[in-house]
This record gives structure tokens, sequence and C-alpha cells, in this order.
């Protein structure tokens, strides 16, 4: 009897065990997403996605990838702190049951049935087609997101491996016809391929010269900094920009600037993450200017990234006259609350180009011309 009781008492240990650590591994996975995404912040650039075709309310199993490029996708996810920003939207995670709740009370009770969540083996076929390592046990085990401002649920569920975000489809409707839906895509962390650290502003001042690049009249392949102003010559006229350190701005406000936004996913195509820590400008081009040091800096846009190196820390008068930075110096207290956004000299005159701003990597109207002033 004492051989039973001590085989019988060994045999509840070890279920108890074992249970035990099922639970650690049904959480393994999520536990792992939330990890990645507790980063003060990371940038998402598409890397891939995949499709099913679909009749009535029956979900096809063969899933193909799109053969969409890469470069035609404007979706970027940026994460920090648990929460994802898309563009301007801010999304806050929720649980899988208030998830669903939020998905059925936007549609009346009878067509609740036309709703269809994904099963675990769908998401995994879609994980798998997606070239993603990791697999779920359960449905709870994706992060699910509702928007912060009126609390609208996303369709999909998110899922981080490694340098990688998974965004699935989790729900589907019932259709009359034929259709192919969207079954995921596939995003890659840009920040694990260039860090960038924030650039003293002041350290900045000099001629900046990229070697390689073939000049034109919108392009001279240098550029001037003094002061925290940006100054390069296209035709006849000097234009000057704003240099902004992005440490001067909340996170919150960034990820709500689509001005930022969009110039965040132009960094991230180019492989770099235009983040709170940078110092960056732009121009009237739509070039982005990232500093990544005293002495470097890129120039982004246009399908390219154009190295500058810093030559010295003067500026020649036959480039930049003090004349001249005094004109645009002046312009800064103008009553209008305007400032000059270009300088341009004719044979009988100079006059200054007028813009709200200047600060192009956070408002949509830097550099548009709203007057133009004699030069003084």
């Amino acid at each position: 009897m004492k051989k039973i009781s001590l085989l019988v008492l060994l045999l509840t240990i070890i279920g108890i065990t074992g249970c035990g650590n099922k639970t650690v591994s049904d959480n393994h996975v999520k536990k792992n997403t939330e990890k990645v995404l507790n980063s003060s912040s990371k940038t998402w650039v598409f890397d891939k996605s995949i499709s099913s075709n679909m009749e009535k309310h029956t979900l096809s199993n063969d899933i193909s990838v799109s053969s969409m490029k890469k470069t035609s996708m404007e979706t970027t996810w940026s994460t920090s702190n648990k929460k994802f920003h898309n563009g301007a939207i801010e999304y806050h995670q929720v649980s899988l049951k208030k998830w669903k709740q939020g998905i059925e009370s936007h549609v009346t009770k009878e067509a609740q049935n036309t709703i269809h969540y994904l099963t675990v083996e769908q998401i995994n076929a879609s994980l798998k087609k997606l070239g993603a390592n990791v697999t779920i046990d359960q449905l709870s085990d994706l992060i699910f997101l509702q928007t912060e401002s009126n609390g609208v649920d996303l369709t999909d569920g998110f899922i981080a491996d490694g340098n990688h975000l998974y965004q699935v489809t989790a729900e589907y409707r019932d259709v009359e016809d034929l259709r192919t839906i969207e079954r995921g895509k596939s995003y890659l962390d840009t920040g694990v391929k260039k860090d960038i650290t924030n650039v003293p502003v002041d350290k900045l001042n000099g001629t900046w010269v990229a070697p390689e690049t073939t000049t034109s009249a919108t392009d001279s392949g240098k550029v001037l900094i003094k002061d925290g102003f940006f100054y390069q010559k296209r035709f006849d006229s000097i234009e000057r920009s704003a240099i902004q350190n992005l440490q001067k701005y909340s996170l919150v406000s960034l990820n709500q600037n689509n001005t930022y936004s969009e110039q965040k996913r132009n960094a991230a195509r180019a492989g770099y993450d235009l983040s709170q820590k940078s110092v960056a400008t732009g121009d009237s081009l739509g070039y982005l200017y990232i500093f990544l040091s005293k002495e470097k800096m890129l120039r982004i846009g246009g399908g390219q990234t154009v190295t500058y190196d810093k030559l010295n820390n003067i500026i020649a008068p036959s480039d930049l006259s003090t004349n001249e930075i005094d004109v645009f110096k002046n312009s800064d207290n103008h009553s209008s609350g305007q400032t000059a956004s270009t300088l341009t000299a004719k044979s009988d005159a100079s006059f200054l180009e007028m813009s709200k701003s200047i600060n192009y990597l956070t408002d949509p109207e830097a550099g548009q011309i709203t007057d133009r002033v004699p030069a003084e």
C-alpha cells in the first residue's frame, strides 16, 4: 500500500509540474511579443503581404504572396512602450474578450452570424506563409488593438519575433461573391539596421559636401550650416530650412504628426530610424537630411541615399555671405509672424520669399510661399 501511495503521490507531483510548465509554454509567445514591443521606440517597415480567396463564408486554405513592391506600400508601424502608431493614429492593446466584444458591437445581432474568427490553424498557416518561425497555441497569444481616440477595433492580430512584426487577419465576414481578402503582412524593424544618436546642433556649423553628387542647378552637392539653419543654393536662390532637434518634441506629439510620420516612412524605406533622438531637417524638394554625427550626414529621397561629409567649420563668403545671413535673420522678426525660406538675387533687386514655417520635419506648410518682400 505504501508503494502504491508513493506512486500516486509521485504521479500527482509530475502532473502538477506538467500543468505548470504548460501554462508557461502557453504564455511564452505573447510574453516574447510584449518584450519586443516594450522598447521605447521602434519603426516597422513593410516587407511582405499575403492573401486568400473566399466565397460566401468559406475561406480558402490556399495562401498566396502579394506581388506588390515594398516601395508601393505606405503602411509603416511605430511602436513605443506597448502602444502602436500608424501615421497619426494611436492604438492601445486590448484583451481577446474585449476585442471580440468590440467587433460584434458594431453590427446588428442578426449580422453577428456573418462574423467568423480565424482558427489557430489558419493563423499559423498565415504566419508560416509570411516566413515566421513562431506559432500560436491560442488566439489570445496575439496582440489586439483598439484606437485610442474612438475605440474602433482592428480586425487583425499582431505578433512580434526578433526583428519581425506580423499582422495577421483574425476576423472576416460573409461575402456574396468570390473575392480576395488580405491574410496578413510582415514588417521589418529598421532600428536593428542603423542606429542614430543625438548630435549637438551647435557643432554642425560649416560647409558640407557630397563627393559623389553630380552637380546641377537644383543640386550643388554642397550645403552650408550656420547657427541651426541649413542653407543651399538652387538656381539663383538660396534656400533655408531649420535644423530640428527632435528631442525637444514629446514622443506623443511626434507620433501624432502626419508630416513627421511621412518623413519617418521615408527614412525607414532607406533602412534608418528617424526618431525622437534624431537631429534632422528637410527641404522644398522633399528630401530628408539626417545627421549621423558631427562630421557625417545623409540625404534620403528620390530613391537614393547620399552621404555628405563636413569639409570644414567655416563658410566661404562666396558660398554664403554674412550680409545674406543677416538678411535671413532680419526676416525672422517680420511683423506678420512669417519667416524667409528663400533669398533670390536679381540684377535689379533681391527679394525674400516668405513662409509660415521652415520646420520641414513637423509642419506641412513649411516652405510654402505666402508672400514676397524686398530683401533688407
